[in-house]
């Protein structure tokens, strides 16, 4: 009988990010990674991949108490690597093309195929989607394709980077479900920064200052690690405050935004209207429609029916560009749209070309106030981690001063620290209407002044955020976390 395998890092080091990290992941097991935002959790993971080199140390591949040279393995067949980034790993022209692709190549017939992608299309709940493209599927459908497919392949060992983050409670489950089938052959890594997710694993690691330490048990380890993370989390949980709270309504003005009798092509059909300065958060399943609500006020899709009116503007082909100066857009895969040749680049391309060689003291104080170091300041947005990238798309979207703010999950891949000061940061802006996406409510009951859920493309569900809890159930049913 052959003995489980075993991955391996050996005293590896990388830039200055990783100062000498040893670990092992047997086939398996499941290890939650945890960390600070830039701590290196996505180059360990790239290491493992085989998509960079450690500068100095040893990665490892046991089997049978045997260790395979590393330019020996097969790393395409016994490690797979889910990123943050689903869009950038889909290779089928449709979501059954998608899901078989792997298995054809594990040398199944056509029939056998078919069946398993019918199976599959419904553990991921993407029944009825097999002929669509997987460009037409939302964040959260596309990371559940993917995982499936990836997971088809029956790798050894599997890297989920932050792969689980843009799904709602519901469709995490079906996706958590599919990883614990596959535990007995596949080791799995989860890297995220939800603990209610690593509790899951079976065992806890946490990286710092370029080292790694073994926490064990994450039940057990919540009892220290876990206590400081839990305090950020309860502030997140419980700001409904009246200092935060205290957000002016202009209540004897016309709406900025109206959809009158809106149809975006059946993936969205909407009669309604938003105030000056209101904060409205949309919340609802993954596919429902919470994105293209926004893509709609940005202009990226215009109604088949009815109309959209900004400022008392309907909104067509040929204003749209003067319509959009006046807003900021932070998009769900923030890593997909920074074009800048460096982080200062792309907040400041107004101000300059071309990466500075010294910031000056109001760059500086603007990068500080979202979070970002100054160090990071010449460094390509490519090269940073995903709760770096969104940072740095937040701070580019506000720099244009908008009157109206569209956030597409904009706390996605940001550790508890993080989260604490974006959120903060959001929610103390003043004379802004902001629209804000989550697939959980506790990311903004403490500014929102209303909320919509949204379902099958229409909203269900339009409440002042004083009566949420009136509705409760219906959001846990739909899958929103509260």
């Amino acid at each position: 009988m052959n003995s489980p395998k075993v991955l391996e890092l050996q005293n590896v080091c990388y830039g200055n990010i990783l100062k000498g990290v040893t670990m092992n992941w047997r086939q398996g097991e499941i290890i939650a990674l945890m960390g600070l935002n830039g701590a290196g959790k996505s180059t360990i993971a790239r290491l493992f991949a085989g998509l960079i080199v450690p500068n100095k140390g040893e990665i490892r591949l046991q089997q049978n108490g045997s260790v395979l040279p590393w330019e020996s393995v097969e790393r395409w067949r016994e490690i797979a690597f889910i990123g943050q980034h689903p869009r950038r790993q889909t290779i089928g022209a449709t979501v059954a093309e998608e899901l078989g692709f792997g298995l054809i190549n594990l040398g199944m017939d056509q029939e056998t195929v078919r069946q398993h992608v019918s199976q599959l299309t419904n553990e991921i709940g993407l029944q009825g989607k097999e002929n669509q493209s997987p460009a037409t599927l939302s964040g959260g459908q596309r990371q559940r394709l993917v995982t499936a497919a990836i997971l088809a392949l029956q790798p050894s060992f599997l890297i989920l980077d932050e792969a689980l983050s843009m799904l709602d409670a519901k469709a995490q489950e079906r996706i958590l479900e599919l990883l614990r089938k596959a535990r007995p052959t596949t080791g799995q890594l989860w890297i995220t920064h939800d603990s209610e997710l690593a509790r899951q694993a079976d065992r806890l690691l946490v990286l710092a200052d370029g080292f790694l330490v073994d926490w064990g048990n994450p039940r057990d380890a919540f009892k220290h690690y876990y206590a400081e993370l839990s305090m950020f989390e309860t502030k997140l949980q419980n700001q409904g405050s009246s200092e935060l709270k205290a957000r002016p309504m202009k209540e004897d003005q016309r709406p900025i935004l109206v959809w009158e009798e809106a149809d975006f092509f059946s993936r969205l059909k909407i009669d309604k209207s938003i105030r000056p300065g209101e904060f409205l958060a949309i919340v609802g399943p993954s596919g429902a429609g919470k994105t293209t609500i926004l893509e709609s006020v940005y202009g990226f899709t215009l109604p088949s029916e009815g109309r959209l009116s900004v400022n008392g503007k309907v909104m067509n082909k040929h204003n749209i560009g003067d319509l959009r100066r006046k807003m900021g857009f932070v998009l769900q895969e923030a890593g997909e749209y920074l074009i800048g040749r460096s982080v200062c680049g792309e907040i400041f391309y107004d101000q300059q070309k071309s990466a500075p060689k010294s910031l000056s003291l109001e760059q500086g104080l603007y990068l500080n106030r979202y979070g970002i170091p100054d160090y990071l300041a010449r460094v390509a947005p490519e090269r940073l981690s995903g709760g770096e990238r969104q940072k740095v798309a937040l701070a580019a979207a506000m720099r244009t001063l908008p009157e109206i703010l569209l956030l597409d999950e904009p706390l996605l891949g940001l550790d508890a620290k993080s989260r604490e000061s974006i959120q903060r940061l959001i929610f103390s802006l003043q004379d802004i209407t902001i629209l804000f996406v989550t697939h959980d409510l506790r990311d903004v009951l403490g500014a929102a002044d209303r909320i919509w859920l949204v379902e099958n493309g229409e909203v269900a569900l339009d409440c002042p955020v004083e009566e949420w809890s009136s509705y409760q159930d219906k959001f846990i049913c739909s899958g929103v976390r509260c």
